[in-house]
């Protein structure tokens, strides 16, 4: 027997023979006689249906078992899917040498629902790769695996007292049957159902034994399918009394209250009793005192008591002013007080502390029973009064923008106050103006400082567009700006130079106020003669055209010259152009001098001229040709101007099209007319109701050799096709039969001695 481990099968790549099975063409599976064909076949006797799994690992499988029928006393070979997964082969890949195999397949429902499973056998061959005949009534086995019933036990307590009757809650499926398993000793005394939307509740009652101890129920659903559940377990455990509990004795301090909250162990309708005469279940107290509650169980007027002691603390004192002016480096403070805790911000758990520097300080000392007091205080060193500095004045440049703030001396954390009402510790200076901000450490002392802020414009620099210099020629270079300063890249310092070669050339000014700017000239200097290419403005065609280019040259470039198109294959001086783009010709001298032209060619859409088939219509009936392509203007060969025109002899038609482009297109159509042919056609309407009269459409006519219909709806959609005037449309498409509406058909008919005829028209359908 095989077992799949998998759900879904995985491609297989290990045996050669089963890739050439399953990639040789369907063509060579064919036989002309499939009657002489060995046949592989499921065996109809299989289970359809199965259940989940139950109590089985974290994801439980369900065993599946299908009986495949091959050859006898041959070794033969088949593929096989699960739901259109990829196909493997069965038995591993071996041979199968016996004519009846049983596959094992191990299922998952994790779903919920219904899961079908579809097996289906894809191929079948013998060992030397004769195909084997699968037949359609027995290729596949359909199994449904039912979902694993899923009964809740609903939210409980997980005590009770013993003899007690607690009612509990389950919901299982709407359609579901349930045991319940109670322990030993336990008496159920109420179960009843019932359907709550799309599940069945329980209401249970059950009455526990005298004895203490741990016990469980035990739920299990069977459902309309009759699948069993999972086993559902219900802990509970059993007491003799519940326990009131009010914790160790509380200690507060002065100013601070608490709240008495008894705990028990068991739920049910319970009054209270404080010997302070409260009766409510908590009570909050602020004095020393023994605080007793008594507690009675209303179900069965059980009586419990219990007891807590509260005692109330005063906070220690803690003798330090809030601001500490430190003499010296080694300041001394003494805050001892029996059974006290300490906590320096320093990190000093000592009574006695030795300060040094100035700053936030901070002590917490806590007395024996958890009463804290805090005390935060400054402390500073005289001679550490900060400093402060701003620039008189600041010089700006242009839209420059700078972050001002002050210089401190000592490094601490300050608030700041700025005449702009920012509190930050330094702001951006956009604009000019005066400025001023206010200081403050972190012990109050303040001071403020202030500046003028001056703008300058940067100076404006402009060498001019870039150069060409052909041989011979130089150009004067001027950064202008009289009276600042300049640096050229080439070492100069002058306002201007003069430029006898190509490069870079950059020059930097800088006024009195250090504001400056900067330009970069770039210079071509080409040796021979200057000349320059032109290709002419740019051109626009119809699509399928070309246009002729070539190049005018100017100036005495020196010969040879060589030609370099960008976007074409081409070296030649002209060329003709048919795609639209951006076409550019570089020209070079015999010096290497290059210069270059661009032109742009745009296509426009020629219309789409359409005339259709050749037609064959009876002469008192005309044909209609249409050229298409509104809004153009139209030539025929007629000599009529409009889209469409009617003809009623025999002959060649042609209708020139030109659009607001001016591009023309042209189509001929062939038109014939019938002379003495009997009439094939259809009716006007036809009635798909099932009556038994014209409920099917049908080609009316004889005396011709073949006919074709097609039937359209007004979407353009083809709803019907006949070869056959035999076989007619009974008004139905995909099953449905359509609305009352008018149709649309296409008849060609072809009578006997060849000639063809094209009709079309509309046809009703009735109810």
């Amino acid at each position: 027997m095989a077992s799949l481990h998998h759900i879904l099968p995985q491609f297989l790549s290990k045996i050669s023979i089963i890739f050439i099975a399953l990639l040789l063409p369907v063509s060579l599976f064919a036989q002309d006689d499939d009657d002489e064909r060995d046949v592989v076949k499921i065996v109809a006797d299989y289970e359809p249906m199965y259940c989940s799994a139950t109590n089985g690992e974290i994801l439980p499988v369900q065993e599946i078992n299908i009986l495949i029928k091959g050859p006898e006393n041959k070794k033969w070979y088949v593929s096989y899917s699960i739901n259109n997964s990829p196909a493997m082969v069965l038995n591993s890949n071996q041979a199968i040498e016996f004519s009846e195999y049983e596959i094992s397949l191990f299922l998952r429902n994790l779903s919920g629902k219904i899961q079908d499973y579809t097996i289906e056998l894809k191929q079948a061959w013998l060992e030397d790769l004769t195909p084997l005949l699968i037949p359609d009534d027995a290729n596949s086995a359909t199994i449904q695996l039912l979902p694993l019933p899923g009964p809740e036990i609903d939210d409980y307590f997980h005590k009770a007292k013993s003899s007690s009757t607690q009612n509990y809650s389950a919901q299982i499926g709407k359609n579901s049957s349930y045991d319940i398993i109670l322990p030993k000793g336990a008496k159920m005394v109420e179960n009843k159902s019932k359907i709550e939307a799309s599940k069945k509740k329980l209401d249970l009652k059950i009455q526990w034994s005298e004895d203490e101890g741990s016990r469980f129920f035990k739920l299990i659903e069977t459902d309309a399918f009759g699948c069993n559940s999972d086993t559902i377990y219900a802990g509970i455990e059993i007491v003799k009394s519940f326990r009131v509990d009010l914790g160790e004795v509380k200690n507060i301090c002065v100013g601070e209250s608490c709240e008495l909250i008894p705990e028990i162990d068991l739920p049910s309708n319970y009054s209270y009793l404080w010997s302070n005469g409260e009766t409510s279940k908590s009570i909050t107290v602020n004095e020393s005192g023994k605080y007793e509650l008594t507690v009675t169980d209303l179900a069965d007027n059980q009586v419990v008591h219990s007891s807590i002691d509260v005692k109330v603390h005063n906070a220690p004192t803690i003798p330090i002013d809030d601001l500490l002016i430190l003499e010296d480096k080694e300041h001394t403070i003494d805050i001892f007080e029996e059974n006290c805790t300490y906590l320096w911000s320093d990190g000093s758990t000592k009574a006695i502390n030795t300060i040094s520097e100035s700053g936030n300080y901070s002590v917490i000392k806590t007395s024996a029973y958890g009463c804290s007091a805090k005390k935060e205080f400054k402390a500073k060193l005289k001679d550490e009064i900060f400093k402060i500095e701003l620039p008189e004045v600041i010089h700006m440049c242009g839209n420059e923008k700078m972050t001002l703030s002050p210089g401190l001396s000592i490094n601490q954390e300050y608030t700041f106050k700025w005449n702009t009402g920012s509190a930050d510790e330094e702001i951006t200076i956009e604009n000019p103006g005066e400025f001023w901000v206010k200081v403050t450490d972190p012990d109050g002392f303040s001071k403020t400082a202030n500046t003028s802020v001056q703008y300058h414009p940067n100076p404006i620099v402009d060498l001019g567009p870039d150069l060409v210099l052909w041989e011979g020629e130089t150009a004067i270079l001027d950064a202008e700006n009289p009276g600042a300063s300049y640096i050229w890249n080439n070492g100069a310092i002058s306002q201007s130079i003069e430029a006898k070669s190509g490069g870079i050339y950059v020059v930097e000014v800088s006024d009195q106020y250090g504001c400056s700017n900067k330009d970069t000239l770039y210079i071509d200097y080409k040796k021979g003669q200057k000349f320059g290419v032109f290709l002419g403005e740019d051109q626009s065609i119809c699509k399928g055209d070309s246009v002729y280019v070539s190049v005018q040259l100017e100036g005495n470039p020196v010969a040879p010259l060589s030609y370099k198109w960008i976007g074409i294959d081409s070296d030649a001086p002209e060329t003709y152009l048919k795609q639209q783009g951006e076409y550019c010709l570089e020209v070079s001298d015999a010096n290497g001098n290059t210069e270059s032209d661009c032109i742009h060619l745009s296509t426009k859409n020629v219309p789409i001229v359409n005339l259709g088939q050749d037609l064959v219509s009876y002469p008192n009936e005309g044909i209609v040709l249409d050229a298409g392509t509104p809004n153009c203007f139209y030539t025929w060969s007629t000599g009529e101007i409009t889209q469409k025109i009617k003809v009623s002899t025999e002959g060649q038609y042609w209708v020139k099209v030109t659009n607001e482009h001016n591009c023309t297109a042209q189509d001929t159509i062939e038109v014939g007319f019938l002379e003495d042919y009997p009439f094939v056609g259809l009716p006007k309407a036809f009635s798909p109701n099932g009556d038994g009269h014209n409920d099917k459409l049908f080609i009316h006519g004889s005396n011709f050799k073949d006919a074709t219909l097609v039937i359209y709806n007004r979407l353009g959609q083809k709803i019907f096709e006949s070869k056959s005037s035999n076989v007619g449309w009974d008004g139905f498409f995909k099953g449905e039969l359509q609305d009352i509406d008018v149709y649309i058909y296409v008849l060609e008919v072809t009578y006997n001695d060849g000639k063809k005829m094209l009709k079309k028209g509309n046809v009703a359908l009735l109810r």
